[in-house]
């Protein structure tokens, strides 16, 4: 067993024997998680026995763009209508200038980079992957797309796009806004003109790129409902990407280091099954578990994912056994 600090959660990692064993239990040190090595090689019904929950390791949230604006959001819920129009209206009546073009330039990125900068010093657990990627993007610029949003003293808000036209996607790499452009609403803008873009291109499908399938640990809860509110399914990441394919299969101890409530986004029944992209993009193939130490009906309710097919609260004494 090993066991290390990792992303702000203390994670035991064990073999097939140790997880029988329950080793953890006499490691002497407080875990967070519980990581089954070599799970794909473990029946569902073993893992159940044992009080694992196997999760793909990676989300990408996806969309089709739909034959027009009106027609994608239609399909949202009408609180989510009002929302982009609102962002359109701030975009309006600040007079800011929303532009999207084809490709990446340094200038761009490295005005984009200090806005991310920025807002990622205020999230509790913001990890910088956009600057460490500034290059690599760069190299490849003629693979993306760049929206901005600014006013007359530079950019409030943008985002890097990825055109993957063997799976027909619009793919998000990054985005950030500045704060009174989020209250403004203007990422919903943004995404919007994406979908547009991405539809005005003959591109399918729109993404708002990968998250890890546990709501807690590096993103958290909010973005699960954001992304979802905003008409897009979570699938498995590893439909687009080999090397985010795989799962994770966990015992959550202690909500000691992730937020109460946290999100898991499970296999379902559907573990090793799922349908071939693009039809997972449907839905109705993962499951969400809501982990709370005092579940209700309401916390559940709070949360709504598009295309999840079912929800349910787990406690942690639940996940512990």
């Amino acid at each position: 067993m090993e066991i290390v600090e990792q992303e702000y959660l203390v994670i035991a990692s064990v073999d097939v024997e140790e997880a029988q064993n329950r080793a953890w239990e006499t490691a002497g040190t407080p875990i967070d998680v519980v990581r089954l090595l070599d799970s794909e090689k473990v029946s569902d019904e073993v893992l159940s026995a044992w009080g694992f929950v196997p999760r793909p390791r990676w989300l990408n949230w996806c969309t089709p763009v739909a034959g027009s604006d009106a027609d994608f959001l239609g399909a949202l819920s009408g609180t989510e209508r009002r929302n982009v129009r609102l962002g359109r209206r701030f975009v309006e009546e600040q007079k800011l200038r929303l532009r999207v073009a084809p490709g990446l330039t340094e200038e761009f990125m490295d005005e984009f980079l200090d806005v991310y900068d920025r807002q990622v010093a205020d999230m509790p657990r913001g990890k910088n992957f956009a600057r460490r990627w500034r290059d690599r993007l760069l190299s490849a610029a003629d693979q993306h797309v760049s929206i901005a949003l600014r006013d007359g003293n530079g950019m409030l808000a943008g985002s890097v796009w990825h055109v993957r036209p063997e799976r027909s996607v619009l793919q998000m790499r990054f985005s950030a806004a500045s704060q009174g452009a989020r209250s403004g609403r203007a990422l919903r803008v943004l995404y919007a003109e994406a979908v547009a873009y991405a539809r005005e291109s003959g591109l399918a499908y729109a993404s708002l790129g990968n998250d890890p399938s546990l709501f807690g640990q590096l993103v958290q809860p909010g973005l699960f409902n954001f992304k979802s509110r905003m008409g897009f399914t979570p699938v498995p990441s590893g439909l687009f990407d080999a090397s985010l394919d795989g799962e994770f299969a966990d015992r959550i101890l202690r909500l000691g280091a992730l937020p109460d409530p946290s999100l898991l986004v499970t296999w379902g029944q559907h573990r090793g099954t799922l349908p071939p992209w693009p039809d997972a993009v449907s839905g109705g193939f993962l499951d969400l578990l809501v982990l709370s130490r005092d579940p209700h009906d309401e916390l559940l309710s709070r949360f709504h994912g598009a295309g999840i097919r079912q929800s349910r609260l787990v406690t942690v004494a639940e996940t512990a056994g």
